[in-house]
């Protein structure tokens, strides 16, 4: 591959990239903030007791809803203990007289052996998207930060680079073509110097 082509490739996809990171920041920062506003909750599942449906990495996306419209069948988010761990799994039975629901993983083989708590429900899962979770954990945990702003500034700034480049070789083969069909004086001198 020549070199102007592979600048122009290289241009292209620093740019793409840059592009598609950006806009994938801005798009998660916008999710974030009207989910909180309206009341979703983005989680990762992590472990697979809810395969096949929600395999690892899934990203779920759960609504805030009251106990009491939840029935057999939802899967529900909720506080399993006092360190506040998250566990995501079905309700196979509700009871509202004592205001707890009895849960089951979808792959395991039976049910949860504590009650959960109305008052520790955090929401129904709506829907989920498997692998996405893992990509935003990677792309959120605190100590890749400094790997991924690098990485986007690094191709920002090879693509800046190269771009530059590209318009300064445009810009003498341009003037080459001019001098060579001869209209070199008319273009070197600028309008209003005589």
């Amino acid at each position: 591959m020549p070199i102007q082509k592979m600048r122009r490739f290289l241009s292209a996809a620093g740019v793409f990239f840059s592009s598609f990171m950006a806009t994938a920041i801005a798009i998660l920062a916008v999710l974030l903030l009207m989910g909180k506003l309206l009341g979703f909750h983005l989680f990762t599942i992590e472990s697979a007791s809810m395969a096949p449906r929600y395999p690892v990495g899934t990203l779920i996306i759960v609504q805030n809803v009251r106990a009491e419209k939840i029935s057999a069948g939802d899967v529900i988010t909720y506080v399993f203990n006092e360190e506040g761990t998250l566990v995501t799994h079905r309700v196979i039975a509700a009871d509202p007289l004592n205001r707890v629901f009895t849960t089951q993983g979808d792959a395991n083989n039976c049910a949860d052996g504590l009650p959960v708590l109305w008052e520790n429900v955090v929401g129904k899962v709506r829907f989920g998207i498997p692998g996405l979770g893992k990509a935003l954990g990677f792309l959120t945990a605190g100590e890749n930060r400094p790997f991924i702003l690098c990485a986007l500034a690094g191709l920002l700034g090879i693509s800046t680079i190269l771009e530059i480049r590209e318009y300064k070789s445009r810009k003498k083969r341009s003037r080459r073509q001019l001098e060579a069909s001869g209209g070199a004086a008319e273009s070197s001198e600028e309008p209003g110097k005589s």
